[in-house]
């Protein structure tokens, strides 16, 4: 019975460890969950012992499996180290969403592995998050110092040989059955998933209860949607269209798209009063057609670039690149613009293995994919995701007209994301002594899009070019309580500028990412039918979507409607506390979304067929 209590005293240390993780993660993150309540921390070691017994089933079957080499002091000692090499790895995993929850809302799943293996970034990041996070780094050594304290305490070598057969299989026996009662979560019909916490509690808090080894261990087999069946074909179509197709316009203007990474609301000026860390977009915003709903369809930039080039939000777990949705056929602005004699160009200052940007633009069909090999001046690399903003954005404005008009162009900045670093020359220029942040980054960008237009505005393109201006998403940074909540974790810029004043004034209408593509195309009037998951900002509908952790969140212009499962709620407000009487017809297009979006991934039928 000794390597059944070895077994369960490296559980029991295990557990301490991720209870540790469970305190540190709702201290960083109080201001984002619901009070504290120490029954989430109970219901939380159900979800813990559940992964922890996955995770050492090879500790399960070296211990418990009666053979002779498990009285070998080398076999115990290859045991002991597996232990430690599989635990390290998830004890690190688990850590780091103790700061990377305040950024994505949830935890973190295989998509995060997936994220870190493309491209070249992690080896620049690692070193700089370390350093930025030193606490976590602290805490997580401390902790990795007591998991290598998790030892023999017994000589389990010198024990008996002579036991009878019953009594050296009996461990084996209690072990498995064990290992069963905490894997499933307990006694109940079906073996517990994400989805299931909160249920004993009644707790929102589910990512406190949920540890991240778990999330990424069941998002290993749990990446395909499933079908809904609420509408036939003919009702579908009557709530939800996706097939759009707009009047003929004798016009071909230049289209230049901005993606301003971390772009919040709140630090947009013109939102708050002149409130903000954007004079030059605040400027801008007085001569152009303002959005002022308008939504992200989610918190990572990997979701944005789907979203907003061929209107594919990620309402499911993984993002679109990363998902196994990912080879499905689809059009983009790019590919229909193709089609109408444009040249078009993507621009992205990191390496080309970035988030899959480089993958995803080619499968888009832009005709050239500009990033930081093409750049080839490594002296304005900000040593982690690539060339600072203005030199790059210097670099967009003296290649975007390179091969003529019209043109179709998507410009990704990346400066104001973490960590935060600034250019020398910026820093001298300011005179900047504070400690650089969010806002700073935000500013610098800013800046660097003033020092762009001040470069086009004479081109003789300028005028017959219209810009957009977005955000990727959000950032994790809240300065402002109006914003920090679940929907006003989701609101961006977005406005259309154009040199010619065509395009101005206030627009109140709920818009989001994915209707930019639909929007462009109503702008040159697109007169061929075409596929979009959005609708054009122009039109009379009013909503947009996200999808985070198992739960829908479709927000119209009056109301806001939440789903788990086939449970519905609506609210009158963004903090999600004043409920409003259920509208029939808000959740029948959030079930329309919901059935079609599935149907058209699982089939493959993501773009127009006649």
């Amino acid at each position: 019975m000794l390597f059944l209590l070895n077994y369960l005293l490296k559980l029991a240390g295990l557990l301490v460890i991720y209870t540790t993780t469970r305190i540190y993660f709702f201290l960083n993150n109080r201001i984002n969950l619901e009070s504290f309540s120490y029954i989430d921390f109970v219901e939380g070691i159900r979800f813990d012992l559940s992964a922890l017994v996955y995770i050492n089933i090879p500790i399960l079957i070296l211990l418990l499996v009666p053979t002779k080499l498990r009285h070998n002091k080398e076999y115990l000692k290859l045991t002991n180290s597996l232990f430690y090499i599989l635990n390290f790895i998830f004890i690190v995993f688990n850590n780091i969403d103790i700061e990377y929850y305040r950024f994505t809302q949830k935890r973190s799943t295989f998509d995060f592995i997936e994220l870190i293996l493309l491209g070249k970034d992690a080896r620049n990041i690692i070193p700089q998050y370390l350093s930025e996070y030193w606490k976590i780094t602290l805490f997580t050594a401390v902790q990795i110092w007591f998991l290598f304290k998790i030892n023999n305490k017994y000589q389990l070598y010198n024990s008996s040989l002579k036991k009878n057969i019953f009594k050296r299989i009996l461990p084996l026996l209690l072990g498995t059955l064990i290992f069963i009662i905490l894997a499933r979560g307990g006694f109940q019909l079906k073996p517990i998933k994400p989805i299931n916490a909160g249920e004993i509690s009644n707790s929102k808090n589910t990512s406190l209860i949920l540890n991240t080894p778990f999330t990424i261990l069941h998002s290993l087999d749990e990446n395909k949607l499933i079908s809904y069946s609420y509408f036939d074909k003919f009702e579908l179509d009557s709530i939800y269209k996706t097939t759009h197709i707009f009047d003929n316009k004798d016009n071909k203007p230049n289209i230049i798209i901005l993606i301003m990474e971390s772009y919040s609301k709140e630090y947009i000026g013109f939102y708050n009063k002149g409130n903000g860390s954007t004079p030059f977009l605040d400027s801008l915003m007085h001569h152009s057609l303002v959005f002022t709903n308008a939504y992200a369809n989610g918190l990572k930039s990997i979701e944005a670039l789907p979203a907003i080039t061929a209107s594919i939000p990620s309402l499911m777990d993984d993002p679109f690149i990363t998902s196994n949705y990912a080879q499905n056929s689809f059009e983009s602005i790019a590919s229909l613009l193709n089609k109408q004699d444009y040249n078009t160009s993507f621009y992205h200052g990191g390496y080309k293995g970035t988030m899959g940007f480089y993958s995803f633009c080619k499968k888009a069909r832009f005709s050239d994919y500009f990033g930081l090999e093409e750049y080839d001046n490594i002296n304005d690399f900000d040593k982690s995701w690539g060339i600072y903003d203005k030199p790059f954005f210097q670099y967009f404005a003296e290649n975007v007209n390179i091969k003529g008009e019209p043109f179709f162009s998507t410009f990704f900045s990346l400066s104001s994301h973490p960590p935060y670093t600034l250019p020398n020359d910026y820093l001298k220029e300011i005179d900047e002594e504070s400690r650089i942040g969010i806002r700073e980054t935000i500013l610098y960008s800013d800046f660097s899009m003033k020092n762009f237009f001040n470069n086009v505005k004479n081109k003789k393109w300028f005028n017959n070019t219209i810009f957009i201006i977005t955000a990727d998403h959000t950032s994790a940074e809240n300065f402002n309580i109006k914003y920090n909540n679940k929907i006003g974790r989701y609101t961006i810029p977005l406005i259309i500028y154009a040199p010619d004043s065509s395009f101005k004034g206030i627009n109140s209408n709920v818009v989001q990412q994915i209707d930019i593509m639909p929007t462009v195309l109503d702008i040159i009037g697109y007169n061929k039918p075409f596929f979009s998951f959005g609708k054009s900002m122009f039109s009379e509908n009013n909503w947009a979507i996200n999808y985070i952790q198992n739960e829908y969140c479709l927000i119209k212009d009056n109301s806001i409607i939440l789903s788990k499962t086939e449970n519905y709620s609506s609210y009158k407000d963004w903090s999600l506390t004043d409920t409003n009487m259920i509208n029939v017809n808000n959740i029948n297009l959030l079930k329309a979304i919901k059935q079609d979006y599935n149907y058209r991934m699982i089939n493959n039928k993501i773009k127009y067929e006649n």
